[in-house]
C-alpha cells in the first residue's frame, strides 16, 4: 500500500473511506512478519469486522497485539502505553486509531498528548488516524487533516478518501503519489 520506511504516518481519512480497516490491514501484515503491535482507540474496532481482516492470522500471531480503549483522554491512556511499550522494538508497531474527536478541532490536551508520544516512542512505529475535514472555503473540494501544522511537523500525512460511495476503490494520497486501492472483505489490497 505505502511504505513507512522509518516514517511515522498520520492517516487522514474521509468519514466512511475505510481507515480502521486500513490501520487493521497495516497491524496484520506486521503482525504476519512476528511484530508486535499496540492499537490504541477512543472506540476499538468493530468485532466482526476485525474478525474478517485477522481471519488468516495464527495464533501465536495475535497473541502479540494488544488493544487499549482511550477511556478518558489520550494523555492518560498514554500512561498505560508508555509501560507496554518498553519491550518494543523498531519493527514494532503503535497505532492510535481515531486520536482525536471526529468533529470540530482536535482540542490541544489530545495534540500535546499525541506530540508526547511521537516525539518519546523513539522504539517503534506510530500510525495514528484522524477523520479528514474537507475546506469550504475553497472552489474545489480539498481534504484537510485534523491537528494543524503541530502534528503536520511531526507526521507525515497521507490521505485516504473514497472516489464513490457506490464501490470499494479508495485513493491513498502520499505527497504527490495516489494510488488507487481496494476495500475487500480480507481488508485493503
Amino acid at each position: 500500500m505505502f511504505g513507512l520506511g522509518s516514517r511515522n504516518v498520520h492517516l487522514s481519512y474521509e468519514q466512511g473511506a475505510g481507515g480502521t480497516s486500513l490501520c487493521l490491514t497495516i497491524a496484520k501484515k506486521y503482525l504476519k512478519s512476528g511484530n508486535k503491535v499496540i492499537w490504541l482507540s477512543k472506540y476499538l474496532p468493530d468485532g466482526e469486522r476485525t474478525a474478517q481482516i485477522f481471519s488468516d492470522l495464527k495464533k501465536k500471531e495475535l497473541e502479540k497485539i494488544t488493544f487499549i480503549e482511550i477511556e478518558k483522554n489520550l494523555e492518560e491512556s498514554s500512561k498505560i502505553l508508555k509501560y507496554l511499550s518498553n519491550n518494543m522494538g523498531k519493527e514494532d508497531m503503535i497505532i492510535i486509531d481515531d486520536w482525536c474527536a471526529k468533529e470540530g478541532r482536535a482540542k490541544k490536551r489530545d495534540i500535546d498528548a499525541l506530540k508526547n508520544i511521537v516525539l518519546n516512542y523513539k522504539n517503534a512505529k506510530i500510525i495514528v488516524s484522524s477523520t479528514s475535514y474537507s475546506n469550504v472555503n475553497s472552489n474545489t473540494q480539498e481534504w484537510k487533516s485534523r491537528g494543524g501544522n503541530e502534528i503536520k511537523d511531526i507526521l507525515d500525512t497521507i490521505f485516504l478518501y473514497r472516489i464513490s460511495e457506490m464501490n470499494n476503490i479508495r485513493i491513498l494520497r502520499d505527497g504527490e503519489e495516489t494510488k488507487r486501492i481496494s476495500l475487500l472483505q480480507s481488508g485493503f489490497e
